[in-house]
């Protein structure tokens, strides 16, 4: 009796530990997890829209990859006056949504590609790089120095994972995103 008691309990142990630990499980059946063969969310700063604030124009917010995905919310915030021949800063935050936490213990990095004549500090980024990453979200700082005015586009590839307690679930989300430079 004792042998099944000690069995049961290192069981339940093992399985507490794996739940949501430094290896990136399959999701749960609940869980939803990104479908290879499915596009990917595409984030687009565009001008466009004469009739909205400019603040409104420029911060782009992506409900996850696909539109009934809860895990997360990315948002890109490109630079309110990015001007030829001075640095400018985009910031991409990964916000996980309830019960969703960030995986600390996933690679997560960020590469992006700048178009021609445009200078990346840094293009590709890894979990040291992060302005911040802890279980609430992730945040990159994206510094470019374009030599010259006109709409810049930027693509790219953010790696993360978000976790809950039954399941943690790994995301390859494709960004994109326009930089008007003056």
């Amino acid at each position: 009796m004792s042998s099944q008691f000690r069995l049961f309990s290192s069981l339940s142990v093992s399985l507490m530990l794996v739940a949501c630990g430094g290896e990136t499980k399959p999701a749960a059946a609940d869980a939803k997890s990104p479908d290879k063969g499915a596009p990917a969310a595409v984030a687009k700063a565009d001008h466009a829209d004469a009739g909205k604030p400019a603040d409104a124009d420029k911060t782009k917010v992506i409900e996850g990859g696909d539109p009934i995905d809860d895990r997360y919310a990315l948002r890109i915030d490109p630079p309110a006056d990015a001007v030829a021949g001075r640095e400018g800063t985009v910031k991409l935050t990964v916000v996980p949504k309830a019960p969703w936490h960030m995986n600390l213990d996933f690679p997560t990095s960020l590469a992006i590609a700048a178009p021609d004549g445009v200078t990346l500090a840094k293009a590709e980024m890894k979990k040291a790089d992060a302005d911040k990453l802890d279980e609430n979200s992730a945040e990159y700082s994206v510094k470019f120095t374009p030599a010259a005015a006109g709409d810049k586009s930027f693509t790219g590839k953010f790696k993360f994972a978000v976790c809950q307690d039954e399941a943690c679930s790994p995301v390859t989300e494709e960004v994109e995103f326009k930089v008007a430079v003056k």
